[in-house]
């Protein structure tokens, strides 16, 4: 299910939150594991909402430095990402915050700054975790996210469905994941 708070500013938070068969050791694993976001959160998503390209170099660790580009719905726009991450505490959390910019085919820019957190809690043989998307800031909105009936539909219900899509597949990579070590 998808917690959204708004309050109609460019402040946004949503937060996502779901259950894993696999352990908390796991879901850090492929969280920590930059080149994984491209098929979890770039090719099993959905065309129109994911990841194209990443760059990085080794383990997501405090101070790792990342870019990464994708493709935004209903728009032959593309977004572009400077990442850092903040918080690293295997196997409980992992933070990075986002620098963005969104360029429309129209030439203009949207600026905006994501935070992404994610908590992992052992849950018996598995574990819960809770993806927390939160916009601390935007400038140069596009058309879309000035008119307040489409803001309200862009906030409250396109942003969760397109990411809950992303965070089931982070779960289920997981799972995947721990199913190949027990097996080997």
């Amino acid at each position: 299910m998808a917690h959204v708070t708004w309050d109609g500013t460019a402040s946004y938070e949503m937060v996502l939150d779901g259950s894993c068969k696999a352990p908390a050791t796991a879901v850090y694993a492929v969280l920590t594991d930059l080149p994984s976001h491209l098929e979890w959160g770039g090719q099993r998503q959905r065309r129109s909402f994911r990841l194209k390209s990443l760059r990085a170099s080794g383990p997501a660790v405090v101070g790792t430095e990342f870019t990464s580009a994708g493709s935004i719905p209903m728009t032959t726009s593309q977004w572009i990402d400077r990442s850092v991450v903040v918080a690293a505490e295997s196997p409980a959390v992992l933070e990075f915050h986002t620098d963005s910019v969104a360029v429309w085919s129209t030439g203009k820019q949207t600026k905006a700054r994501w935070e992404h957190r994610y908590d992992i809690q052992a849950d018996g043989t598995g574990c819960r975790v809770a993806y927390r998307l939160r916009r601390t800031a935007m400038a140069d909105g596009p058309l879309r996210m000035r008119l307040p009936v489409m803001r309200t539909v862009t906030h409250r219900v396109m942003i969760p469905f397109f990411c809950r899509r992303g965070f089931t597949n982070l779960l289920r990579a997981a799972e995947n994941r721990a199913t190949s070590a027990a097996a080997t």
